[in-house]
């Protein structure tokens, strides 16, 4: 058996045991995404959570384990909104196919179809991270935070294209950046705070193009040196460097 064939048994034996698989995709440019195979089946729709970087691995599938029993093929889903307890409620949205020819590439190759409807599952304001896109639009290269969907394009920073940051959480809801430091040719740390008084489970390791598309005034960290380090004492002043 080859792994396409040992991934779509995957599928199968969750479908059967759960009523449908989640996939979790995490690349170096984009933000994480997670969507439903199997849904199809029971309710004519898949769904897919994108961005939202605050909630870990873990909580991915509890949320979507809590949402799914809850809908129905009889519901319009943008008419609802479920609550899930210590972790917000979710409204949804229908997806503009664009984004599913991108993101959903499981779907089509197992049930070997052209199209389906998907809902974007969207978090209430206190949960909602900068990352999000809104995919009830047209997918465009615009976005500079989701266009690396697209690997035809053309990487356009000098750094490497696999370059992430880790930083804190509270940055994906508009914190900004105070000091960052270069390790690697492709490593950055950035923080609100100093790094040693941060709490690590808010750590979190994002690409470096979606901290460009959340604060631009970033910029200045793709010039960065191996081992150096800038600081600002706040977003509307000037960066400084350590040395």
């Amino acid at each position: 058996m080859n792994n396409k064939e040992e991934f779509f048994q995957r599928i199968k034996n969750n479908i059967e045991k759960d009523n449908f698989h989640i996939t979790v995709v995490q690349t170096s440019e984009n933000p994480r995404f997670a969507y439903t195979i199997g849904n199809l089946e029971k309710l004519q729709f898949e769904l897919i959570l994108a961005g939202n970087e605050n909630y870990l691995y873990k909580d991915l599938l509890k949320i979507f384990n809590s949402i799914v029993p809850k809908l129905t093929k009889n519901i319009n889903p943008e008419e609802i909104s479920v609550e899930i307890e210590g972790f917000g409620t979710f409204r949804f949205r229908e997806v503009h196919k664009s984004w599913n020819e991108f993101m959903m590439l499981g779907v089509y190759d197992y049930y070997k179809i052209e199209s389906f409807k998907a809902y974007q599952i969207l978090p209430d304001n206190k949960h909602y991270t900068l990352d999000i896109p809104d995919m009830s639009i047209e997918w465009n290269a615009d976005n500079i935070i989701w266009k690396w969907l697209d690997d035809r394009i053309e990487w356009k920073f000098e750094v490497p294209r696999d370059s992430q940051v880790v930083t804190e959480v509270q940055v994906l809801f508009g914190e900004k950046i105070t000091e960052v430091t270069r390790w690697e040719e492709n490593e950055w740390e950035g923080f609100t705070q100093n790094g040693e008084d941060v709490d690590k489970n808010n750590l979190r390791v994002v690409p470096i193009a979606t901290l460009l598309g959340i604060d631009n005034s970033l910029e200045p960290i793709l010039k960065l040196g191996i081992e150096k380090g800038i600081w600002r004492e706040d977003e509307n002043s000037e960066w400084n460097s350590w040395d």
